[in-house]
């Protein structure tokens, strides 16, 4: 009894092997365009230097309206006995997954960002809603370092000043 052999040729498993790698980096392309696509503007406006505050402010506030936020450090390390904080602390433990809280999970490290950025500058924030640039609050930074060493210089002098009068006065 002869035993009967298949041949497949080589090119069937190497065709095989390519069509499975396709359809692999396809879907990865697809998760990687959808997760592009739900990037906030807000986040991109962030880096530009020549962004007009109140535009990315705005943004900011319509993307999170109707969202959870996500919870700071701050109000759950706050030592203060504020029952409406220990409610929202200990609600984080019994809440239901929901939608928005999964979107505000996903952009909280974005989330503090603006805050760390907004804080940063909003003082050199002018009316308009443009923000100074970086040499312009430098120069700002100059003038309010000379501004405190000549207010401490001339405080010394009083100081000294006084000093002198006391002492004159204790040798009369």
């Amino acid at each position: 009894m002869k035993k009967k052999s298949v041949s497949i040729p080589l090119w069937h498993y190497v065709l095989l092997v390519a069509l499975l790698l396709a359809g692999v980096s396809t879907s990865a392309q697809q998760n990687a365009r959808s997760s592009q696509k739900a990037a906030p503007e807000w986040i991109k406006m962030m880096d530009d230097p020549n962004v007009n505050f109140f535009v990315i402010e705005k943004s900011f506030n319509d993307y999170w309206k109707g969202k959870e936020l996500p919870v700071e450090e701050d109000e759950v390390l706050d030592v203060k006995n504020n029952s409406e904080r220990k409610r929202r602390f200990l609600g984080l433990f019994k809440r239901k997954e929901s939608e928005a809280k999964k979107e505000g999970e996903q952009y909280a490290f974005e989330y503090k960002k603006y805050q760390w950025w907004r804080r940063q500058v909003l003082p050199y924030v002018q009316p308009d809603g443009t923000i100074l640039n970086k040499d312009q609050q430098i120069q700002i930074w100059r003038q309010q370092k000379e501004l405190k060493t000549n207010i401490n210089a001339k405080q010394a002098r009083d100081k000294k000043e006084m000093e002198k009068g006391k002492d004159s006065s204790r040798t009369n």
